[in-house]
């Protein structure tokens, strides 16, 4: 169901008239972009899909969902086909280990500003992916396809774009290295998605809502340690397991002596997920949703150390990946159930409160008294 911020954007920015065209909507961008927050294409999309109904949200939502699933599993293998039980991987890692999955795949506002800006940034990056393994030899065309693309992908929200700029630059380089070349569209892709995220991080409402804020008192030490203690220890809690297992992973393929490439590209996605969740000591709040982009670089470094073992060790075959996507199964069939009864109970509850205020309504009641519902899982 709508909720929360939803309502808020069913309105003009900033006024209390309902949208009615899709003009509403790039003034009230406008608006919101110079006294409220950087986030334009995210909430703009929110504001598109509260405009042209829910049902369209979510067959649009479970499409963004599985294509990022596959995604994330096309940028650990790169070129390589991908068989259906590193699928199940990617896709039990994705949905297992997500700490606030409702929030950011189901909850219509959330979706728009954290699944499909990570989105976009994958699918910006999936180029420059795949060049590593072989010469895409794109025409000068591209290069212009690139730059807008890039503006998408910067243009996201903090620590997602800031992320995915990095491993953008850091992908430039490594084609400089391991092929001698950096292709133009690289290069144009890089400037507009550094266009992209000086867009999102310098809109003057961003300013406005920091002074609306106010200074924090404490002194600039404390307050920095204070924000890297609180990333630290929400990398520890929602991360723990998935560090402890590219760890695992990661040490069979170096026992391998792989190839320079296959041993690089896990620790490359892994340090993008460090930085992605460090970049939120910029912010003065870590929200959970935040996790998504970490999760996702994380899912791809563990998904490339795999491919990598798959590669090295072929008596193996598929069997470590196998094993695992047998495990994720198991945990998946207890997500289904527990996540399943979460959002059926909370879908019943809020139907009976509205129907008590649809009636109190219908009686004349004005002063409305009701209750909050709360999910009891990360599933709502």
């Amino acid at each position: 169901p709508l909720i929360s911020d939803d309502y808020s954007y069913l309105l003009k920015f900033p006024t209390h008239e309902p949208v009615e065209t899709f003009w509403d909507i790039v003034v009230s961008q406008y608006y919101h972009y110079m006294q409220w927050g950087g986030r334009t294409i995210a909430i703009g999309l929110n504001q598109i899909f509260l405009w042209l109904g829910k049902w369209v949200f979510n067959l649009a939502n479970a499409a963004a969902f599985t294509f990022t699933v596959w995604l994330c599993a096309k940028l650990a293998a790169g070129q390589k086909s991908i068989h259906p039980a590193f699928l199940l991987v990617v896709l039990g890692l994705f949905f297992h280990f997500n700490p606030a999955f409702g929030a950011v795949n189901l909850w219509m506002c959330g979706s728009c500003v954290y699944l499909w800006p990570l989105m976009l940034g994958l699918v910006f990056l999936l180029p420059y992916r795949l060049q590593l393994d072989r010469d895409l030899s794109w025409s000068k065309g591209a290069a212009a396809g690139m730059f807008f693309a890039g503006i998408a992908a910067g243009w996201g929200n903090e620590n997602t774009s800031g992320a995915v700029l990095l491993a953008c630059l850091v992908l430039c380089v490594f084609s400089r290295l391991l092929l001698g070349r950096t292709p133009l569209w690289q290069l144009t892709g890089a400037a507009g998605c550094l266009a992209g995220f000086l867009l999102l991080m310098c809109a003057p409402g961003q300013w406005v809502r920091m002074d609306r804020a106010g200074e924090d008192s404490r002194g600039f030490l404390t307050v920095l340690l204070t924000r890297i203690m609180n990333a630290t220890h929400t990398l520890r809690l929602y991360g723990l397991v998935l560090a402890i297992l590219f760890a695992a992973v990661y040490f069979c393929l170096l026992l391998c002596r792989p190839s320079l490439r296959a041993a690089l590209f896990p620790a490359f996605w892994f340090v993008m997920g460090l930085a992605a969740n460090y970049a939120l000591i910029l912010s003065p709040v870590y929200y959970v949703r935040s996790f998504y982009a970490v999760l996702a670089f994380w899912v791809i470094a563990i998904g490339s150390a795999l491919t990598g073992l798959a590669q090295h060790q072929p008596a193996l075959g598929k069997l470590p990946q196998g094993l695992l996507a047998g495990g994720l199964c198991v945990l998946l069939c207890f997500d289904l159930v527990e996540g399943g009864y979460d959002i059926l109970n909370y879908s019943i509850m809020r139907q009976v409160r509205e129907d008590t205020i649809l009636t109190q309504v219908a009686e004349g009641e004005k002063d409305i008294e009701t209750y909050a519902i709360y999910p009891y899982t990360r599933f709502c």
